[in-house]
């Protein structure tokens, strides 16, 4: 039996430990042993812990400034930004991750890596354990250029790129291990999915064609979004705006039902309070479509995976960034002109004028179902069975 080591690092909520999740689900019964190591086990405990693999706690350091990558104030000018403010400006902050990692390889043994959004579990695996590296087109950048992309032109760099490689040059090289000739080589695996629609892609003007297509299947268009003040809400416990979304569905008159991350019996009670179910666990697939399908609308932060999904199926969304890949998200949906985007600072008021504009607004629920059509025309294939038929080959095993 294959030991496959599933590997988070970074990133906040569901997402990327989600894609891991679907592709340990196919590996398994090919014979795999999955083993799980994440940025937070107790976040992901709601999607991992009835899983009967092991879940170990990856190695991130608390002494760095994580949370301001979870800030959509925070100006990310590149992906070295986010190196930069992870431990790779300072090679005694990098150091320790790595050799961290190296110590959770020797214990995991395992014969292949799959990660998303780890730059330090491909770096420290260069060379030594076959890598298929996931992730969307924010967490999994393009490995080929001499330097990163610019994602937003009035973002200055925190720290010149060429500085960054010199101290990962200067870790390796203490390390013996191969040098990098460029910085974006870091995130290579032995083999890149890039598992979304090409119009989420940060990067597509600059490395078009490199998209993989979702995951999964996108889920089947739902029937048009019914009349009424249903909606659903997938949020974050931690959102420092959730009495505003709160007050704001109950100014809008608002039901439904919502799943709110690690939410505390203060904001279950209160969302209770205002007529706003919320969930203790999250939806079975079926379940969650049936809820999506009886509402007016959809609230969350811009999470590529949720809004992908809301994409297809057709229904309006709201979107509240918390950080910049989901800014980047709420991009996109403006542009199919979908739903709307609560600014930073949002209000109560706010939330009340958008939702009532997406209860009454029947071209807005017209063009959500135009643009889940187009999408549904554009047949995108999966990209699981190609990271399955990878998986096979980085680990031996024939087609």
């Amino acid at each position: 039996m294959r030991t496959v080591l599933f590997a988070a690092e970074l990133g906040y909520g569901f997402g990327h430990v989600s894609r891991l999740i679907a592709v340990a689900d196919a590996l398994e019964p090919l014979g795999y042993r999955p083993v799980f190591a994440v940025g937070d086990v107790c976040e992901t405990f709601p999607i991992l812990g009835h899983r009967p693999w092991p879940v170990m706690q990856a190695p991130v350091s608390r002494a760095l400034p994580h949370l301001a990558l979870n800030d959509a104030r925070y100006k990310v000018g590149r992906f070295s930004d986010i190196l930069y403010f992870v431990g790779y400006g300072n090679p005694d902050l990098l150091t320790p991750l790595l050799r961290a990692w190296d110590q959770l390889f020797l214990a995991v043994k395992p014969d292949l890596i799959v990660c998303d959004f780890s730059p330090t579990v491909t770096l420290a695996a260069r060379g030594s354990i076959p890598i298929v590296a996931i992730g969307d087109g924010f967490s999994q950048p393009p490995s080929t250029p001499a330097e990163f992309p610019t994602l937003r032109e009035e973002a200055e760099s925190q720290v010149p790129q060429q500085a960054i490689l010199d101290v990962v040059r200067r870790v390796q090289k203490a390390r013996q291990r191969p040098e990098p000739e460029h910085l974006p080589s870091i995130v290579a695996g032995d083999r890149e999915f890039v598992c979304i629609l090409p119009e989420f892609d940060p990067y597509v003007r600059v490395s078009p064609g490199r998209t993989a297509g979702p995951l999964r299947q996108l889920p089947e268009m739902l029937p048009p979004p019914p009349p009424g003040r249903e909606v659903f809400l997938y949020l974050s416990g931690s959102f420092e705006k959730l009495t505003e979304i709160g007050q704001g569905l109950a100014d809008a008159q608002a039901t439904g039902q919502a799943y709110i991350r690690n939410a505390s019996r203060r904001v279950t009670d209160a969302f209770d309070r205002v007529g706003i179910r919320v969930l203790s666990e999250v939806l079975p697939r079926d379940e969650f479509r049936a809820a999506v399908g009886r509402a007016r609308c959809v609230i969350h932060h811009g999470g590529v995976g949720t809004s992908q999904d809301m994409l297809a199926l057709g229904r309006p969304q709201i979107l509240a960034p918390t950080s910049f890949e989901q800014q980047l998200t709420a991009d996109v949906l403006f542009r199919f002109r979908v739903g709307g985007r609560l600014r930073q600072g949002l209000t109560a008021e706010a939330v009340a004028n958008a939702l009532r504009s997406a209860f009454q607004d029947d071209d807005l629920a017209g063009r959500a179902q135009r643009a889940a059509e187009t999408v549904a025309s554009q047949g995108r294939a999966p990209a699981m069975p190609d990271i399955i038929a990878a998986c096979n080959a980085l680990s031996g095993i024939a087609a």
